[in-house]
């Protein structure tokens, strides 16, 4: 009588662990898949930090302000493309005006680098969360007694 009752307690339990892996797995991956959002967008505004960044030292040591907006253009997309940030669209508004300053005024030029990054990829049935736009400025001193164009 006591090996048939414990046959029968263990027959009671073998469901469990098919219930458990139903509830615990999609959450397991729920949560993988927020760090991994997570991961890509700090990677993401660091990445851009380093083009504005780039890209307002770049402006500032050009003598004109169209001049000045090309080489933000150009640095920032440089950047972007040796770091291999998966940008789906890159906008960079220069404010140049800094340039055109009467040769011993101090001024400076100020660079907005903005990265839309998918995140919709991340989910297998996809549809997702979509895109998010990070954006950074940096502000670059113009020198004072540079010659200007």
């Amino acid at each position: 009588m006591l090996a048939r009752w414990k046959t029968a307690l263990r027959r009671g339990d073998q469901g469990d662990v098919a219930i458990e892996a139903v509830i615990v797995v999609p959450l397991l991956l729920a949560l993988a898949l927020v760090v991994i959002a997570g991961g890509r967008l700090s990677l993401a505004a660091q990445k851009t930090d380093a083009a504005a960044q780039s890209a307002a030292r770049a402006a500032s040591l050009e003598r004109d302000p169209a001049a000045g907006q090309a080489a933000a253009q150009a640095a920032a997309a440089d950047v972007l493309a040796h770091e291999d940030q998966p940008c789906t669209s890159t906008r960079v508004r220069a404010t140049t005006s800094g340039l055109g300053a009467q040769l011993g005024q101090v001024s400076s030029v100020t660079v907005t680098v903005s990265c839309t990054v998918p995140l919709g990829d991340l989910l297998l049935l996809g549809g997702g969360p979509g895109v998010r736009t990070v954006s950074s400025s940096f502000t670059s001193i113009v020198d004072a007694y540079r010659g200007r164009g």
